[in-house]
């Protein structure tokens, strides 16, 4: 499956800004976040305001929950949904 821009993106994010003190060379948009121990509740918050400001949307309380952030693959759908 072909990794889509907002996917991407958000990749990059993680890789190069979020996570830059990691070896996370090899990523993948479907590897778990959360429970791999690469997001704990301040980098998902860290996640929020990147998308909130990045793609000029919203997030309400409702929509941060640990299912929304498991994945890349999961926080670009959340982020697609608002749009």
């Amino acid at each position: 499956m072909a990794t889509t821009a907002t996917e991407q993106n958000i990749l990059d994010f993680l890789v190069n800004d979020l996570l830059y003190d990691k070896d996370l060379g090899k990523l993948g948009t479907a590897d778990p976040l959360i429970e791999g121990g690469l997001l704990d509740s301040l980098g998902v918050m860290r996640v929020v305001t990147y998308c909130e400001e990045t793609f000029g949307i919203e997030l309400a309380d409702t929509d941060v929950v640990p299912e929304n952030f498991e994945t890349v693959q999961a926080i670009a759908k959340l982020v697609d949904s608002k749009k």
